[in-house]
């Protein structure tokens, strides 16, 4: 026997006394059934020398493309073999959390719209952009969405495509907490662009959902196709560390930031799971192929936290948290379900953040545990409710916070005009002057974290006509309006 068998032998023997892998045999059609493991997961690191891989996507010949945050689209073989030369090289803002970020292919990308969209900060904004594919190299086509503020941090950057084909991107605060509440701005939102339109020119994207801090995680639950997103929490300079969310995204859902956070969201919309103690969660998969008794749960990335989460359903309820790969790897930035039916993740230990090994950043693939997996629900998304209207408190012990408003009822144009206002107590959470849009909607002028009992909040008028004011505060959890119409002449 010559010494290549005699490894190869050595090899196999090893494996099959550690653990069982199961590959099914073929299905009706055709394809090869999900990879499982007997016995518990079975976790290998298939790609190493890497530099902040920030996102996965897979190409329809099982390859998979990966963005590295300094500027790289990396294509890694199924074996997880990295090709030495990238398939394209962007340049990008490196400030802080920026960089090149995220990846998604073309819903019709295996039927002849060969497009893989990728977010990017350039100069003082983030981009999605649109590249298109032939052979190993990606061409610059265009840009879909620009004019998202950056920031140092909360940058986001989450690009995927849904069950209505549309694509859903995620912008952070930039780190300035009111941008999430300010219509004016694409910061801090769930932006939606409709099916096709991302193949044309620059769109102006429809905001989906507001009220978010950094959203790193998409995903569709099978079965019911709810939408569910990761969000951090505070991080001690906008309030007390911890509090990472996992959100169900409704249509024109407003997720409370920077006004709210914890699990009591008041008539904002509350957390669908909460940490309590910061993770970090970064990306978000369903485990959607059978098989596997991971099947039609979630998997989290945590970066802080260096775990993966495994979460299990009822309904659109969390009713089990387990941690997995704790500490073992480091930062866990990506996860994404492969084609075989492996679980791909990615470290970020290279981030500035974390503690690297010599062959960081690795692409780790879990082979996950067989059985029978959870049951589908019967819901569909349309049985998602609405997001409920943002009402103003009316009862009189919500009003009885604030005891004083001095306001003009005249100001002019360019001239500073001050609200004062006068409360019981130090208000709990912020206080916020908000302007009325011409569609009805309103968009955040100043937010104060109040230190004393008194307030003034100043703006400049600057045009003329009828100016519709509000101040919002939180009082005994419930969100609190005084309205201010001023007069704005010349």
């Amino acid at each position: 026997m010559t010494p290549p068998d005699r490894l190869r032998r050595a090899l196999a023997a090893v494996i099959a006394a550690a653990v069982w892998v199961t590959v099914a045999a073929l299905p009706s059609d055709g394809r090869a059934a999900p990879v499982r493991a007997e016995g518990g997961p079975v976790v290998s690191v298939i790609t190493t020398g890497l530099t902040v891989p920030w996102d996965i996507a897979f190409l329809p010949d099982g390859r998979a493309l990966v963005t590295e945050r300094t500027g790289a689209v990396r294509i890694v073989a199924a074996d997880g073999r990295l090709s030495p030369t990238p398939a394209a090289r962007l340049t990008v803002t490196q400030n802080g959390e920026g960089g090149l970020l995220g990846l998604a292919l073309d819903p019709a990308f295996a039927a002849g719209q060969p497009f893989v969209y990728l977010t990017a900060t350039v100069g003082s904004e983030m981009q999605v952009q649109r590249w298109r594919m032939a052979g190993d190299a990606l061409a610059f086509d265009g840009v879909v969405i620009g004019g998202i503020l950056m920031g140092s941090i909360h940058s986001s950057g989450r690009v995927r495509f849904g069950p209505d084909g549309a694509m859903y991107v995620g912008t952070g605060d930039a780190g300035y907490g009111p941008r999430s509440q300010d219509l004016s701005v694409l910061n801090g939102k769930v932006l939606r662009v409709p099916p096709g339109a991302f193949r044309g020119g620059r769109v102006t994207p429809e905001i989906h959902a507001t009220g978010l801090r950094n959203p790193q995680g998409f995903a569709w639950q099978p079965g019911s196709g709810r939408f569910f997103s990761t969000d951090h929490g505070p991080s001690v300079f906008d309030g007390p560390s911890g509090d990472d969310e996992l959100d169900l995204i409704v249509p024109g859902g407003n997720y409370g930031w920077p006004f709210v956070y914890g699990a009591d969201h008041g008539s904002w919309i509350a957390p669908a799971h909460l940490w309590p103690v910061t993770i970090a969660p970064s990306g978000l998969a369903f485990v959607t192929l059978p098989g596997s008794s991971w099947t039609n749960k979630a998997l989290v990335a945590g970066l802080r936290g260096e775990v993966l989460r495994l979460l299990t359903f009822s309904g659109p309820r969390v009713v089990q948290d387990e941690p997995l790969l704790q500490g073992a790897y480091g930062r866990l930035r990506a996860v994404t379900e492969a084609p075989d039916g492996a679980i791909w993740v990615t470290t970020s230990n290279r981030d500035g953040r974390g503690d690297p090994v010599a062959t960081d950043d690795r692409i780790l693939r879990i082979v996950p545990p067989a059985g029978a997996g959870d049951p589908l629900g019967d819901e569909v998304a349309l049985d998602v409710a609405p997001a409920p209207a943002l009402a103003p408190a009316r009862a009189p012990a919500a009003r009885g916070l604030l005891t004083r408003l001095v306001a003009p009822k005249r100001a002019r144009v360019g001239r500073a005009v001050r609200i004062r206002l006068a409360f019981r107590a130090v208000p709990s959470g912020p206080v916020v002057l908000q302007q009325q849009l011409a569609s009805g909607r309103w968009t955040t002028l100043r937010l104060v974290r109040p230190k004393s009992r008194n307030i003034v909040l100043a703006l400049r008028p600057k045009e003329t006509g009828r100016l519709v004011l509000r101040v919002r505060h939180r009082h005994a959890a419930r969100a609190v309006d005084r309205k201010i119409v001023l007069n704005v002449r010349r």
